[in-house]
């Protein structure tokens, strides 16, 4: 009996060691369950991406003709060669999208969800794919520039390469191709995918009380729909009200993020009027924040062209203390010092010297053969060139003047070394940057294109192949996707939707497509495992007792 309670004893030790691994796995997200392998398959930096969008007349119609719905439609993609039969499309964007709707051109922002239709689909892993358009940026260089930055500065940013967006086998533009800030990235970036995930359209982080309902402009965009806003508010209250803040924020991470902002004049963010453009991730209770959105980076939103009104303690559009991230961490003076230290890296290695001249010299001898054939710019090649160097005096954009990328860079590398050193002033009495808040909305940059529009001031469509009698037809060499259940892909009455959606409805913030992990999810595991041990020990327990019955 005593070998057989030993036997038991070793099972009991190695299920335990097991179940261990097994939560380790599914509950920190260690197991790889995307890959990287996208990285290294479509975003290299020294290759422009090829796609084509394969998509029913009816439906490009109408999605260019509701834009403003951002409501999704079938399509086939074809990415450097690699045919997606069944994905879903829609225009995307808020301020740039509603820009665009207003003026006469149709080159929109777009969003692609692999897998939204086609259960299991990813792009060699990644699950959705953004088109940006660079609205209001005539360098085409300013997202991916800026994204570039904060990844050398140890902030973790998406996949990006430049792409040749084609409809139906002809150029619509050149665009940015961006990965969206969802499980692939997390696990990329994270090694971890069960923290939760918010998306800001419009929170400065105050805190506002205990209860979720107080909160507003955070939209949950992890795969677990039903975050632990408990975790948010505590460190919401801690970074307010005080406390131990480092238990609860990945302080160093965050400052990374605002000496970045802040050197590259990107006031499209958290630090502007809006509150917006970024995404909180939550690993083990401790946030961090996540760049997006950076097309007005290098002072291209709300910037008077004079970098001395930049105060770098108070980097921000309105009163510095409306935006706690910011006042709060530089109230600590080991956390302000950090930032000056990084900002200093920022002045001397990235806006000044050879990096950016560098740079900017690579990207366009990269895609200034496709900017030169762009049929949909917002602006013109000579406008393009003259953007990269050109002066603080810049070229109009989104509400103002988009200064050029390098004259921008000088400027700000030497307002900051200056306020470093106590040259400038670096605080602006908690008025920040005064009243430079968002510019006016709907704003032309089109007066320069010269596209051709047809009466009622839309741009001229061109003809799509590939289709006869408004049927979709799929590109050679494929036969035509059947989507799951049968439905049709016929115009947008026909497409199918998740659950609940009818056509015009956004289908924000659910629109993610994730896939469900195969095997078992965290709770069924510790269930298991817990249900199992609790066996073991009663087994035991049984044959221990039964045994020294019989022996008295």
């Amino acid at each position: 009996m005593n070998t057989k309670i030993g036997v038991l004893a070793v099972v009991m030790v190695v299920l335990t060691a097991l179940f261990v691994q097994a939560y380790a796995v599914y509950g920190t997200g260690v197991a790889p369950v995307y890959g990287d392998a996208y990285i290294s398959k479509y975003f290299q930096p020294d290759q422009v991406m090829e796609i084509n969008i394969e998509i029913n007349e009816a439906d490009w119609q109408d999605m260019m003709e509701n834009a403003i719905d951002e409501e999704f439609h079938p399509a086939s993609v074809t990415v450097n060669g690699d045919v997606y039969p069944y994905v879903k499309i829609r225009t995307k964007g808020n301020s740039s999208l509603s820009s665009v709707v207003r003026s006469d051109s149709d080159r929109y922002s777009f969003k692609i969800n692999f897998n939204g239709l086609t259960k299991g689909q990813t792009m060699a892993g990644i699950t959705q794919l953004n088109l940006n358009n660079n609205f209001s940026d005539p360098s085409y260089m300013r997202e991916y520039l800026a994204y570039q930055i904060f990844e050398e500065m140890g902030v973790a940013t998406p996949a990006r390469a430049f792409a040749a967006v084609y409809v139906n086998g002809e150029y619509w533009g050149l665009y940015l191709a961006v990965e969206s800030i969802l499980e692939p990235f997390l696990e990329r970036n994270f090694r971890h995918l069960t923290g939760d995930l918010y998306k800001s359209v419009g929170n400065a982080l105050t805190y506002n009380g205990p209860s979720k309902s107080d909160y507003t402009g955070l939209e949950v965009k992890s795969k677990r729909k039903n975050a632990d806003w408990s975790k948010l508010i505590t460190m919401l209250d801690v970074l307010n009200n005080g406390g131990d803040l480092e238990k609860y924020l990945d302080v160093d991470g965050v400052l990374r993020y605002l000496a970045v902002s802040t050197a590259l004049a990107n006031f499209d963010s958290y630090q502007g009027a809006m509150g917006h453009n970024y995404y909180l991730y939550e690993k083990d209770g401790v946030f961090t924040i996540l760049p997006w959105d950076l097309n007005m980076a290098f002072g291209g939103f709300g910037f008077n062209g004079d970098a001395t009104t930049v105060y770098i303690d108070e980097p921000t559009q309105g009163p510095v203390a409306e935006r706690p991230l910011i006042a709060k961490l530089l109230e600590n003076e080991k956390y302000r010092e950090t930032y000056h230290s990084y900002l200093e890296e920022l002045a001397t290695k990235y806006l000044s010297g050879d990096y950016l001249e560098r740079e900017t010299a690579r990207i366009h001898d990269l895609i200034a053969d496709y900017v030169k054939d762009d049929p949909t710019a917002f602006y013109t090649f000579e406008q393009f060139e003259q953007s990269i160097e050109g002066s603080m005096g810049g070229i109009k954009g989104f509400g103002g003047n988009v200064p050029g990328i390098i004259a921008l860079a000088s400027s700000m590398s030497d307002s900051i070394q200056k306020q470093l050193h106590g040259e400038l002033p670096s605080t602006n009495n908690g008025n920040g940057m005064g009243g430079m808040g968002m510019p006016a909305m709907g704003g032309s940059i089109r007066e320069d294109a010269n596209l051709p529009v047809v009466e009622g001031g839309r741009m001229l469509q061109r003809p799509l192949p590939n289709m006869q009698g408004g049927d979709w037809q799929p590109p050679e060499g494929m036969e035509r996707p059947v989507p799951p259940g049968g439905a049709r892909m016929g115009g947008p009455d026909n497409m199918m939707r998740p659950m609940g959606q009818g056509r015009g409805e956004p289908t924000r913030p659910g629109d993610m497509g994730m896939p469900r992990r195969k095997g078992l999810d965290v709770d069924t595991v510790v269930a298991l495992g817990v249900s199992l041990l609790t066996i073991l020990v009663a087994v035991v327990l049984i044959r221990f007792f039964r045994r020294r019955r019989y022996v008295m």
